[in-house]
């Protein structure tokens, strides 16, 4: 493999913060639970489904996301909380499929059982920004990816992956200016929901590229 080779369009790397929102939305009880989940923004539902991933946490949490982990402590329905748990965070899902597949496991059960304390739905906007890092080879692009920030890796590989096409944009790059298939299936087959954070993600894909390319 080349890893000299330029590409047509450089990689550029971006990353970003996240500005949450605070809604008016609230729910008590299942049935409400999901009609704020049919009816809220996309960014609600990333914030509440992906944020695991770009927290600090020291440990893994034991649900992956904040209804699963509601209807556990609020509403003591372990059952529910595991499938909702269970919601799959891999490509090619779009935060829409992440909605479909959330209110699939919800609706049939939704009642309304009074919680303990209402759940608040937040939304959130990200606020992109460059990191000045380029890379217009392979070569370059893995010491790019190796020397950018955690949250760069987390916005290209999540973020813009679930919030707009299904793909993730390293995967989009190494297939559509290298043709590299394989290598580019190989990062879509990771889950960005089963690390516990940014720094773990980062390495995973790191692994892959470096297992791929080199």
């Amino acid at each position: 493999m080349d890893l000299d080779k330029k590409a047509r369009k450089p990689f550029v790397f971006k990353s970003a913060y996240y500005l949450s929102l605070y809604t008016k939305r609230r729910a008590k009880n299942l049935k409400e639970l999901a009609a704020g989940i049919r009816e809220a923004d996309a960014g609600t539902i990333f914030h509440h489904v992906f944020h695991t991933v770009f927290a600090k946490h020291l440990l893994r949490p034991y649900y992956n996301n904040d209804f699963a982990i509601w209807v556990a402590e609020e509403l003591n329905d372990e059952n529910l909380a595991i499938e909702l748990s269970s919601i799959s965070g891999a490509e090619p899902a779009t935060v829409e499929d992440v909605r479909k597949e959330l209110l699939a496991v919800l609706e049939p059960r939704a009642d309304e059982r009074p919680a303990r304390r209402e759940f608040v739905f937040v939304s959130m906007v990200p606020i992109t920004y460059e990191t000045g890092l380029k890379a217009e080879t392979l070569a370059e692009f893995l010491d790019a990816i190796g020397a950018a920030p955690a949250e760069s890796v987390a916005y290209h590989f999540v973020t813009a992956r679930v919030l707009g096409s299904g793909r993730n944009d390293f995967s989009k790059w190494l297939e559509e200016e290298f043709g590299l298939i394989e290598a580019a299936e190989a990062l879509s087959r990771i889950d960005p929901l089963i690390f516990n954070n940014e720094e773990e993600l980062k390495s995973e894909v790191v692994r892959t590229l470096e297992r791929e390319l080199l």
